[in-house]
């Protein structure tokens, strides 16, 4: 199987960063000789991917507080820690636009890559101005369109939109100018650009797994449309992305596709391929959750943080194959029983073992590739479309959730849950969760049901119950806040977010 691993080559590092090296002077590399031919355009499209990395701390798909998935489900109902500290503000809500610590450093973080924007633009230009055949420009020019999609989508799901520079601010690199936030239409249009592009560029599967693809640019502009409410357009792009199926297909077993022999299966429209040996691609996921002494592999260790909270846990039917690596007690290394009354982290919630063993895992570092995007999402996907745009519930749409509760072993939808439009979605919202846990779309999800600040609150009032202070909250909060650096640096072009 050929993968393609994220990094950021030594050329490109002289040709458009800086690093310390020997000085070997083969030639001169300057942004007039490089890229020349087709190679050089594969390898500088392979310097935008590198920000998609799974460090555990410092990656957009990072493994801690300020990686995409985490960052949204911890501050959903699927995913809490036992460490407490900033997990708790996340779980319940308690940010606001003057906060210190490391929760407001993640958001600075996150808010900071809205240059990756230009640089991928750049990336894009350059392809486009080389000697390479039109074939291989298209190729590796529609790569970067839709990896500048991928981080628009990132950064507009957790602010709204942010700054981007034209062509023309980027040629002016000598002058400063202060951008504001791009209106909604003008995202729209640059989304539509980059996307729509790269579905017409790209081949419908990639050449390696970890690569850019037809599929994963629909998959991207469909969660685009969704959060912004699309749902004609999202329905197209689902369907598009349905008829795939072939090149695409929904695995019969639910936890393969998160296991060691399942890396590379046809379920998966987009992973970041992991490994043991390189500490910035490894899958950190599992060992967030594995506790320390949890009979594992052989030489696998834990940091025993993460669970999923009891509350949403027991929302799983029973007999449902999506719930089998989610964990209430277990015998450790010394053959005794570890349970809720004798855990700190499994009186917060459930193991979420959401990755298969590695029996390769060396220390925190698992080899099994992290999943983004998956097939079942676009069924799922589909159906929530049909009935939105319908105001109806369909046997189609009632057909493609049930494809996916069979597959996880479960029957078929009650009648109680298809015989109205709002009774549909409610059940369509709690399969999304039992599907898609520890991958990084329940908040986008409840926000777009109505019901992310809801539950929150319904949160918030239980331990408020029990002891707790915390302040309720709004639909402000459907944003995070942009830290005020960046709003004091655009001398006030930035404008907050509403609520802060």
């Amino acid at each position: 199987m050929k993968t393609f691993k994220y990094f950021l080559p030594c050329i490109l590092a002289l040709a458009l960063s800086s690093c310390e090296l020997d000085r070997l002077d083969y030639t001169e590399i300057s942004e007039d000789s490089f890229p020349q031919n087709e190679n050089d355009c594969k390898l500088l499209v392979n310097y935008p991917y590198y920000d998609f990395n799974t460090g555990w701390w410092d990656g957009v798909y990072a493994a801690d507080y300020g990686g995409y998935q985490i960052l949204s489900d911890m501050t959903t109902d699927v995913a809490w820690t036992c460490w407490a500290w900033e997990s708790d503000e996340m779980y319940y809500h308690q940010w606001y636009a003057t906060m210190n610590g490391n929760f407001q450093n993640n958001i600075w973080d996150c808010f900071s890559r809205y240059n990756y924007l230009s640089k991928a633009r750049n990336t894009i230009r350059r392809i486009e101005s080389c000697n390479a055949s039109d074939e291989a420009k298209k190729l590796y020019a529609g790569e970067a369109h839709a990896l500048r999609g991928w981080m628009a989508l990132f950064l507009y799901d957790i602010f709204g939109p942010v700054p981007v520079a034209s062509d023309e601010v980027i040629d002016d690199p000598e002058t400063f100018y202060y951008l504001p936030r791009l209106t909604d239409e003008e995202y729209d249009a640059m989304m539509e650009e980059d996307l729509r592009t790269a579905i017409e560029w790209l081949p419908d599967k990639a050449e390696a797994t970890g690569r850019m693809s037809k599929a994963v640019a629909r998959m991207i502009l469909l969660k685009y449309y969704m959060i912004r409410g699309q749902f004609d357009k999202a329905e197209t792009l689902a369907r598009e992305l349905v008829a795939m199926e072939g090149t695409y297909t929904l695995q019969s077993d639910y936890n393969y596709v998160f296991s060691k022999e399942g890396n590379g299966n046809s379920e998966v429209i987009l992973c970041i391929p992991s490994t043991t040996s390189d500490s910035g691609y490894n899958n950190y996921m599992t060992a967030e959750a594995l506790p320390a002494d949890y009979p594992w592999a052989e030489k696998a260790e834990g940091w025993g943080g993460y669970v999923m909270p009891w509350d949403f846990y027991y929302t799983f039917e029973k007999g449902d194959q999506r719930a089998l690596n989610l964990i209430e007690s277990y015998y450790n290394k010394k053959g005794v029983l570890v349970d809720a009354s004798t855990s700190a982290q499994l009186a917060k919630g459930v193991l979420p073992l959401k990755y298969g063993m590695d029996p390769d895992m060396t220390g925190s570092a698992s080899s099994v590739d992290l999943v983004i995007y998956r097939f079942s999402d676009a069924l799922l996907s589909l159906a929530e479309c049909i009935v939105r745009n319908q105001g109806s519930v369909s046997g189609e749409a009632v057909s493609l959730v049930n494809r996916v509760r069979n597959r996880a072993g479960l029957g078929d939808l009650d009648a109680s849950a298809t015989g109205s439009y709002d009774a549909f979605m409610e059940a369509l919202l709690l399969e999304r969760g039992h599907e898609f846990w520890f991958e990084g779309l329940r908040r986008q999800d409840l926000i777009r049901f109505g019901k992310y600040v809801e539950y929150a609150n319904q949160r918030i009032a239980k331990a408020n119950a029990e002891g707790a202070s915390y302040f309720t909250v709004d639909d402000s909060h459907n944003r995070f806040w942009i830290p005020q650096y960046f709003i004091d640096e655009s001398k006030g072009q930035i404008k907050q977010n509403a609520g802060y």
